[in-house]
């Protein structure tokens, strides 16, 4: 069977062709692979960005040698001395004078054979206000009685005798000065008694 062999041969060529082809067949190149970003690791805010937070800063601590004022800095001490001269400085609230007690003090200004002027000074050394009454007496005939200086109520009671009371109560500490004048028939006829009050007036 001749025809058996060559279909043998042919196959074997064949075959020996193919392996052939097969063997010395260029690979065709590989596509690439595409282009892929390198990975990066994921990054924290706080690693990117410096700290936000600031630290406070220290105070400088001032020591006691600092805070005090230098012995140059401090301003001149000036001391005055009071004059001899100026006078003490009085209160504005009134004295109380003649041991605490209203008091009335009496005397003759200027006198001829027909009046008489006098003066009638009048004190409240109490603590209060107080209201004034003063008892005159006269030896003989004395009339026409005027008192000046300040509102008063004179009323005669006669055989010479008068009544002198302040319209008003005299403040404490203060002094009122009264000028009387009056008038005579002999220059015997003059003040015998005086009383402020109830107690005795002085007479100058």
């Amino acid at each position: 069977m001749p025809w058996v062999v060559v279909l043998l041969g042919v196959l074997t060529l064949a075959v020996l062709l193919l392996v052939a082809s097969l063997s010395f067949r260029v690979r065709e190149p590989e596509p690439a692979a595409a282009s892929v970003p390198p990975l990066v690791p994921p990054v924290s805010p706080a690693a990117t960005a410096p700290s936000a937070s600031v630290s406070p800063t220290p105070k400088a601590s001032r020591s006691r040698s600092d805070v005090r004022p230098s012995r140059s800095e401090r301003p001149p001490a000036t001391v005055t001395s009071p004059s001899r001269t100026s006078s003490a400085p009085r209160s504005n609230q009134p004295e109380s004078v003649d041991g605490g007690a209203l008091t009335a003090t009496y005397r003759v200004r200027d006198a001829d054979r027909d009046d008489v002027a006098a003066e009638l000074v009048l004190r409240n050394g109490t603590g209060r206000a107080e209201p004034w009454r003063v008892e005159l007496t006269f030896t003989g005939r004395v009339r026409n009685l005027r008192v000046v200086g300040a509102p008063v109520w004179v009323v005669p009671r006669g055989d010479g005798r008068y009544v002198l009371r302040g319209v008003g109560p005299l403040a404490q500490g203060r002094s009122v000065e009264l000028g009387l004048r009056f008038s005579r028939d002999d220059r015997d006829d003059q003040l015998s008694g005086c009383r402020v009050n109830g107690g005795d007036c002085a007479l100058d």
